[in-house]
């Protein structure tokens, strides 16, 4: 048994979720669950509906959750047989008459915007598309059948970012699925599950992800695939110069890091489920599936540093006493569980008996009274910070972090102390500074590149952009294909929207 999971930008348009189609029927034997995410951006436009809706702005609301309802029916005519798709209109209309409703009671001032409802808005693209993808796989001779994640994933009461519980979750899972999926494929939506009284939650942006592994976790799957519009983890962001080269293989650990670090490939606590069984994860180009991707298992290669992850936009917090008067080591969990009551997102970047180093997100007052240390300290700011991020496994114990100061002489650049079991080396450099750093780190590390660690990345067709639909009734000839725009990079610059 394997789980496939399809991005939502795998899913923009009909010929994707055709060739989603051909990839899961060309694995058929192997017994494959399907975990998707919403189609194409409708996250980010159901937060616009939610958005309109807390402005009191009715019409934009209508008009915004009509192109989103017509864009998913117009998606499903051409991939739906006849017989199902007045099952899906109706369907369609009557989630969508809901969403108004609710949105109509927020505009009146009836109903208050809370992180519950909004959980409930986001819930629908992944709802919705499902339930599309299950009967297109259907009309292309696959048999399906689809479930609601929601009566799988058990969650807490988090909204926005709920924890998933892993034993009541697995429990349900193991008692529905194996016997349903073995003479159907199992289609259910990623990043949403529901508390235990039955309240829809969301495992947070990048949640599907944490949903495919929850599914291979519990069934002991032989495999987890994620399936995205790149060709693997790449080693370094795209999205801030082109280039770079795809990894072909890298430990939980290390995935793990450049989660933390900044990566969006992969949601940060989707490695955990897999790790505990061993269960390989591989990450594929549903665009190019004969590329091998990049594998995550239980391994350790030769190459020092395998990618470099950032995060802009952040403030550095230097904590110092003075004259070693406090030893500062062993107070972080103090000041983690202060910033958590401040609601400051605060997070550990280094750490000695001397120093801690703490990023804080944009320009947020990092410094308030009553830091739970007692005895002296001093505070430093540094604002307008990017952090860089080396992994790779054995990193902090080979030469490499003691060549870093050199490297790096005269980009403002400031080594952080390594955090104990960590597999990953950060960098603390001005914003001004990041390009320039990225690319004097990835000379040094990847000029000479071992063929068995990494591939170059082969270059794609460049297809022509295609309109979003907006309307559509009756027969459709050569109508283009209606498209919402997907995310296609790997690692995250803060700010930019991650994929569900």
């Amino acid at each position: 048994m394997i789980v496939m999971k399809f991005g939502g930008s795998s899913l923009a348009s009909r010929s994707s979720i055709k060739r989603a189609a051909a990839l899961v029927s060309a694995q058929i034997h192997r017994t494959p669950v399907v975990v998707v995410s919403a189609i194409g951006d409708t996250t980010d436009r159901l937060l616009d509906v939610l958005a309109c809706a807390s402005r009191a702005n009715s019409h934009l609301v209508w008009k915004t959750q009509e192109q989103l309802r017509s864009y998913h029916f117009c998606l499903a005519e051409d991939l739906v047989s006849a017989g199902q798709i007045e099952s899906i209109d109706s369907y369609l209309r009557q989630i969508f008459r809901e969403l108004h409703i609710r949105m109509l009671e927020v505009c009146e001032g009836e109903r208050r915007v809370t992180p519950e409802l909004q959980d409930w808005v986001v819930s629908l693209g992944e709802q919705v598309s499902s339930r599309i993808v299950a009967s297109a796989f259907q009309s292309q001779g696959i048999e399906t059948l689809h479930m609601d994640a929601r009566n799988l994933i058990v969650t807490d009461e988090q909204f926005n970012k709920a924890e998933p519980l892993q034993w009541e979750t697995y429990a349900k899972i193991r008692w529905a699925v194996p016997m349903a999926a073995k003479d159907r494929v199992v289609v259910l939506g990623g990043f949403i599950g529901a508390t235990g009284d039955g309240r829809t939650t969301t495992l947070g942006r990048g949640g599907s992800d944490l949903t495919a592994s929850l599914i291979g976790a519990a069934l002991n799957a032989e495999e987890i695939q994620v399936w995205k519009d790149v060709d693997g983890l790449l080693t370094w962001d795209p999205r801030i110069k082109r280039g770079g080269y795809r990894v072909k293989n890298l430990s939980y650990s290390e995935m793990a890091e450049l989660a933390r670090a900044g990566a969006t490939i992969l949601h940060p606590e989707s490695v955990a489920p897999a790790q505990r069984l061993r269960i390989p994860i591989t990450i594929r180009n549903t665009f190019h599936p004969e590329c091998e991707g990049t594998k995550i298992g239980a391994l350790r290669s030769g190459a020092v540093v395998k990618s470099i992850a950032c995060k802009t936009d952040l403030t550095v917090l230097e904590l110092r006493s003075p004259a070693n008067e406090v030893s500062l080591d062993k107070f972080w969990p103090q000041l983690e569980e202060f910033y958590r009551k401040e609601k400051t997102a605060a997070t550990l970047l280094g750490m000695s008996a001397e120093v801690i180093y703490l990023a804080i997100d944009g320009n947020t007052k990092a410094i308030k009274p009553g830091f739970p240390v007692d005895g002296c300290i001093e505070a430093h700011i540094r604002r307008r910070q990017a952090i860089i991020t080396l992994v790779g496994a054995g990193i902090t114990e080979s030469s490499v972090f003691r060549e870093l100061p050199g490297i790096l002489a005269g980009a403002g650049a400031l080594i952080l102390p390594a955090i104990a079991g960590s597999c990953g080396v950060r960098i603390a450099v001005p914003a001004e500074a990041l390009l320039s750093s990225l690319e004097l780190l990835h000379r040094v590390f990847f000029s000479d590149c071992s063929p068995g660690h990494f591939a170059v990345v082969e270059p794609l067709e460049e297809k022509e952009p295609e309109r979003v639909g907006t309307t559509c009734a009756g027969p459709v000839v050569s109508r283009p294909e209606p498209r919402f725009s997907g995310k296609n990079s790997n690692l995250s610059i803060p700010g930019a929207p991650a994929p569900a």
